[in-house]
């Protein structure tokens, strides 16, 4: 659970240093490109790079804030209150190499309850499949830890 808060806020916390960090390149009217050109044919090559360097990172910041900082924002709420989503059932998929090792896994899961299939990623060991396990999750990043 511990690792759950860390993660969700620490998410949050980079993409806003990320965010604070071009918003303060751009009130400086910082350069991507530091060296200086030559003539002009090369000036005008550098402003274009510019703004097509300005325009990746603007989609990248908003990629970012849309998949990953606006999920993890929804899913504060359920860390606080402890209500995290939580599936016993076999599994039906999962990622089994290095079984005995701890890393990043995505596991789905059929509730033995309602019959849907639930998936998510944590980290841990692996499951084999059709072992019966108990998880929770967070609804919006659909991460979570198992339980048994």
């Amino acid at each position: 659970m511990v690792f759950l808060i860390f993660r969700t806020f620490g998410l949050i916390i980079i993409s806003f240093i990320v965010l604070i960090i071009y918003i303060l390149h751009r009130k400086k009217k910082g350069k991507f490109i530091k060296r200086k050109a030559v003539n002009e044919k090369e000036k005008r090559k550098y402003q274009k790079w510019e703004k097509i360097i300005n325009v990746m990172a603007v989609v990248g910041l908003l990629i970012l804030g849309i998949f990953i900082t606006v999920p993890c924002c929804l899913d504060i709420p359920y860390l606080l209150s402890d209500n995290l989503v939580e599936v016993t059932g076999k599994v039906t998929q999962g990622a089994m190499s290095g079984e005995n090792s701890n890393s990043e896994r995505r596991i789905h899961i059929r509730d033995e309850k309602t019959g849907e299939e639930h998936s998510l990623k944590y980290w841990g060991a692996g499951s084999d499949l059709g072992d019966k396990i108990t998880v929770r999750y967070l609804p919006h990043t659909k991460y979570g830890y198992m339980v048994e």
